[in-house]
């Protein structure tokens, strides 16, 4: 499926998009996150398209690395981005599933 985590956007509690610095975007910190823990190595490169800001392809199975990714505590992502991230991709594998029906 098509990833293009530029429109993942983060929202604090009061439900405004945060604005962030250049560079501090939540898809950089997801390639970055990406580029330093995966075990599939298309990963890598698929991290490194991701950190230019680029729509990526990625299987099943590389989303659910990532999203596994992502919820660990250990790697630093606040729930806010957590949630803006996941809702993204769930909006995404359902229209993929409406698509391919």
């Amino acid at each position: 499926m098509k990833v293009d985590l530029t429109k993942v956007k983060t929202k604090g509690i009061d439900g405004k998009i945060f604005k962030h610095k250049k560079g501090d975007e939540t898809y950089k910190a997801v390639a970055q996150l990406l580029y330093l823990k995966v075990r599939d190595l298309d990963l890598v490169d698929i991290a490194m398209q991701m950190n230019r800001g680029q729509v990526v392809e990625m299987t099943p199975t590389q989303t659910q690395e990532m999203r596994t990714l992502i919820a660990d505590p250990n790697n630093g992502f606040f729930s806010f981005a957590k949630k803006a991230i996941f809702d993204y991709l769930d909006k995404i594998e359902a229209d993929k599933k409406k698509k391919d029906k």
